[in-house]
């Protein structure tokens, strides 16, 4: 028959076994059978990378809203909008024609004056006296401050860029009257770029200037932005508690813009934690917990407060200390309270099962 060699097989295994347990007290057996087949590991100290997370608005490194400081007609625009400027770029020009009469009249008023006082100071006495010098000289510098001051009045016709940057939408065109104020354009400086974000108050002790950032953008998908924490706010704030944190983001390729949100991760360097592996978490609603094994292999229910999950394993804050032995495979079936014993490969019992196995594959054939 072809069954035999599979009867053979199994009648074997019987065997064995009871030769096993025949040499085994009666007591023992029975509590070997009773106590449950499990995996155990020891907790153990590690370093685990801390870090915390928020979210944060970018802002430019340089912003400013480019007025005009008099009320005067726009006569040229030269920018369109968000292009690159450099500092000192002309941004716009105001009609001047008035003034630039005035400076002309100026510069021929001090000419004249200072005609009359080198004159003077040449011939001396023989054609003023020193009150008549000294008026001279006044003229002389109520002419040159007079000219400065329509100098100045020219200069604030000519719009200027003060810094790099990138130029926002113009809201001004040729003709257009300004006023003190009015807004003709946004200017950023955006390389570098300023996150700005806050943190619960329990993070005050452990960041420092200087703490690595990352910063994702849902613009950019799985693009991260890097950067460096360098500045802490002074205040927590007594309404939220929570205090503000500035980092600046490299942006030399100009991808980011001000106003956009960041999810941002601070890393806050490494301290000791108890990690065990993820298998031995009991998860029961929110209540976690873990089985530890005790010196007389008798199993107890542990709850556990949870930290910092890492590939395969997972950070215990509270409920465990070093050195215990936890149950990471086989808790599923296990009670507190009952007897369990360590799992271990068997390489008779292994060899006999591939046996079986092979009889098994052969029957089917």
């Amino acid at each position: 028959m072809r069954s035999t060699p599979w009867l053979l097989g199994v009648l074997s295994i019987l065997a064995l076994s009871a030769c096993e347990d025949a040499g085994v007290p009666a007591g023992e057996r029975a509590s070997t059978v009773s106590a449950v087949m499990v995996e155990t590991e020891i907790a153990e100290l590690a370093p685990i990378a801390r870090d915390a997370e928020s979210v944060g608005t970018l802002v430019g490194n340089e912003s400013v809203a480019i007025t005009a400081k008099l009320t005067e007609q726009v006569s040229a625009v030269h920018f369109e909008g968000g292009e690159l400027v450099k500092a000192g770029a002309v941004l716009v020009e105001l009609i001047d024609v008035e003034q630039l009469a005035l400076l002309r009249e100026a510069e021929a008023k001090l000419r004249e004056t200072q005609l009359q006082l080198d004159r003077y100071l040449t011939l001396g006495k023989d054609i003023a006296t020193a009150a008549e010098i000294d008026v001279a000289r006044a003229r002389v510098d109520a002419n040159a401050a007079l000219l400065e001051a329509l100098r100045s009045r020219i200069d604030d016709r000519t719009i200027r860029a003060p810094f790099d940057g990138v130029i926002g939408l113009r809201r001004i065109s040729v003709g257009a009257l300004l006023t003190p104020g009015t807004v003709i354009a946004e200017l950023d400086d955006i390389n570098p770029m300023k996150l700005d974000f806050t943190l619960p108050e329990h993070y005050l002790s452990q960041i420092s200037i200087g703490d690595s950032v990352n910063a994702v953008s849902t613009a950019w998908d799985g693009e991260v932005f890097a950067g460096q924490v360098t500045q802490i706010g002074s205040r927590v704030d007594p309404a939220t508690r929570a205090f503000s944190v500035r980092a600046l983001i490299d942006n030399a390729e100009a991808r980011l813009r001000p106003g956009m949100l960041m999810a941002v991760n601070v890393s806050l360097g490494e301290a000791p934690g108890i990690v065990v592996s993820e298998t031995a978490l009991v998860q029961s609603g929110a209540k976690s917990s873990v089985f530890v094994v005790d010196e007389e292999s008798v199993a107890r229910r542990v709850t556990v407060e949870i930290g910092r999950r890492m590939p395969g394993l997972i950070e215990i804050r509270s409920g465990l200390s070093p050195g215990d032995r936890v149950v990471r495979n086989g808790q599923m079936t296990l009670r507190p309270g009952v007897k369990v014993r360590e799992a271990a490969t068997d390489p008779v019992a292994d060899s006999l099962a591939d046996s079986l196995a092979g009889s098994l594959a052969g029957n089917g054939d």
